[in-house]
C-alpha cells in the first residue's frame, strides 16, 4: 500500500507531542494533574456624602360626595407642586406615583337601615407624588414649601447616591486587598505561599440604606434634615493557586 508524501513526517510529530510533558506536570510547584487552591472571601467599604434626596409628598381630601373630594384633592396637589417647583425641584423629579379614590362607610348604627337605602360614608381621594431632591441644602425648604401648600402626607425621606460607581470601585479594591490578606495569613500557617488568582467573584453590594425620617407631623415648620453618609459595601471570593514556599 503506497503511503501520501508526508505520512511519516505527520506520524513522527504527533509521536513527539505525546511524549512531551505538559508544563503541570514538570511544575515543582504542584503536583501533577492537581491544582492545589485555597479560597477566601474579602469585604471592603468606602463612605461618602449622598447627593440625592428622594421624598413622597401625598395630598388628601375628605368629602361625602366623590365630586367634591376630587376637587379638594386636585386643587391641594396644584397647589403643592407649584410650590416645590418654585424651590427648585425640576419637573422631570417630579413623577405621580399614586391616584386613588376609596369609599369609607361609616359604622353602622344601631337600628337596621330601611331596604334599598345607601349606607353613609365619606370619599377619601389620595393624590401622590415622589420628588427627587437634587440640591442637598434646600431639602427642608422644599418640604416647608410642600407642607405649607396643603400637602398633608409625607411618607418620608431618603438619601443616595447619583453615581455611586467611584464609591464602589473604593469598596472593591478594598475588599480585594481583604481578600489577600487573609489568603497570605493561612498560607504562612501552611507553611505555603500565594499564587496567581485561579478565580474570582463579587457578591451582593450596595449602598447601606439610610432612612431619615419615617412620618412628619404636617405642623412642623422647615422640619431639620440631616443626610450622614452612605456607606458602600462590597463581597468577593478569591480562588487563589498554592505554590511551595521558597526556603
Amino acid at each position: 500500500m503506497r503511503r501520501p508524501a508526508g505520512f511519516s513526517a505527520i506520524l513522527l510529530l504527533a509521536a513527539a507531542a505525546a511524549a512531551a510533558p505538559s508544563p503541570a506536570a514538570d511544575s515543582p510547584d504542584r503536583p501533577a494533574g492537581r491544582l492545589r487552591t485555597i479560597t477566601v472571601s474579602g469585604e471592603g467599604e468606602a463612605s461618602g456624602a449622598p447627593d440625592v434626596a428622594v421624598t413622597t409628598l401625598g395630598a388628601e381630601a375628605v368629602a361625602r360626595k366623590v365630586g367634591p373630594a376630587v376637587a379638594d384633592a386636585n386643587a391641594r396637589m396644584r397647589a403643592v407642586l407649584d410650590a416645590v417647583k418654585r424651590s427648585g425641584v425640576a419637573g422631570k423629579d417630579i413623577r405621580t406615583t399614586d391616584f386613588s379614590i376609596d369609599f369609607e362607610q361609616n359604622p353602622p348604627p344601631r337600628a337596621e337601615p330601611e331596604a334599598g337605602g345607601r349606607p353613609a360614608g365619606n370619599y377619601r381621594v389620595r393624590n401622590t407624588v415622589q420628588l427627587t431632591i437634587r440640591d442637598l441644602s434646600r431639602a427642608s425648604e422644599v418640604l416647608d414649601a410642600a407642607i405649607g401648600a396643603g400637602a398633608n402626607a409625607v411618607s418620608g425621606i431618603s438619601f443616595t447616591i447619583e453615581n455611586p460607581a467611584p464609591l464602589r470601585a473604593k469598596a472593591r479594591e478594598a475588599a480585594v486587598a481583604d481578600a489577600r490578606a487573609r489568603a497570605e495569613a493561612l498560607a504562612r500557617a501552611s507553611g505555603v505561599s500565594v499564587g496567581p488568582v485561579v478565580s474570582i467573584s463579587e457578591g451582593g453590594s450596595g449602598p447601606v440604606p439610610r432612612p431619615m425620617v419615617a412620618r412628619m407631623a404636617m405642623d412642623s415648620a422647615a422640619p431639620p434634615i440631616e443626610s450622614g453618609e452612605l456607606t458602600e459595601r462590597v463581597q468577593i471570593e478569591v480562588v487563589y493557586e498554592i505554590v511551595q514556599r521558597e526556603p
